[in-house]
């Protein structure tokens, strides 16, 4: 692995170690990256979660309550990581698409790219941004990508910074397990039909729930068709990285 996901956890004491556990189950599971990710909460639930409290326990003075407290805190992070790992397998895979773009962690953001993505109104404000993905041949940010385990406020955030960069030329991508099973309320529907650029689910069982009640509940209406393609799988991720290396 390269320097790509070599960043540090929000919020997160023990980030560098979470980071060996993940890296090492999906090793000894020899699977690839772009397929873990569509196992995490299998993954860090019922394998990571205790490996990682009794780290905690170990330390002294954590109780059982305060360890649950730091395993949602960190887990959020794990996720972005476990994303990055899959995207630099698909750069590290793809010589060809990898000359034409990257993908930085929000935190590893230069002043050249942050210029892009700055909001400029009294002062400056820096959107909320896990990764950014840029187009080398012109040196732009094409799209942002945010990465979330469950939705609560944070797709209304997210519609709200895609609202914004739109006329920058900048694509909002929101990376969800959906764990919560709150993407089919009606308003964070709407956002993810008619605002969000795409939405990427990482989960195939949830993605396909999904889909199958959308189609029952909205597959009549004339404009179905065209916006339920912004819902895509994580393997779908690919098509549109090569769609980002064409835009300039």
């Amino acid at each position: 692995m390269n320097g790509r996901c070599d960043f540090n956890f929000k919020m997160c004491s023990e980030g560098s170690r979470l980071k060996e556990l993940y890296d090492e189950y999906v090793r000894k599971s020899k699977k690839k990256f772009l397929e873990a990710i569509e196992e995490f909460e299998d993954i860090t639930e019922k394998g990571i979660r205790s490996e990682f409290s009794e780290i905690l326990k170990k330390s002294g003075g954590k109780t059982q309550r305060s360890i649950d407290q730091a395993w949602r805190s960190c887990k959020g992070s794990l996720y972005e990581y476990a994303i990055c790992r899959a995207l630099d397998e698909i750069l590290t895979g793809d010589a060809s698409l990898a000359q034409k773009i990257d993908i930085i962690h929000g935190s590893k953001l230069n002043m050249d790219i942050k210029d892009q993505l700055i909001i400029r109104n009294w002062s400056d404000i820096l959107p909320d941004v896990d990764f950014a993905i840029i187009n080398k041949s012109c040196g732009m940010v094409v799209a942002v990508l945010s990465c979330k385990t469950s939705l609560r406020e944070r797709l209304t955030e997210t519609a709200f910074w895609s609202r914004e960069l739109k006329p920058k030329g900048i694509d909002i991508i929101f990376i969800t397990i959906d764990k919560d099973e709150e993407i089919t309320m009606e308003t964070n529907r709407y956002i993810v039909m008619h605002v969000l650029d795409y939405t990427i689910i990482t989960d195939p069982k949830r993605y396909d729930e999904i889909i199958n009640e959308w189609k029952k509940k909205y597959g009549n209406k004339p404009d179905f068709n065209d916006n339920i393609r912004k819902i895509l799988k994580f393997a779908d991720i690919v098509s549109l990285l090569h769609q980002y290396a064409a835009k300039c």
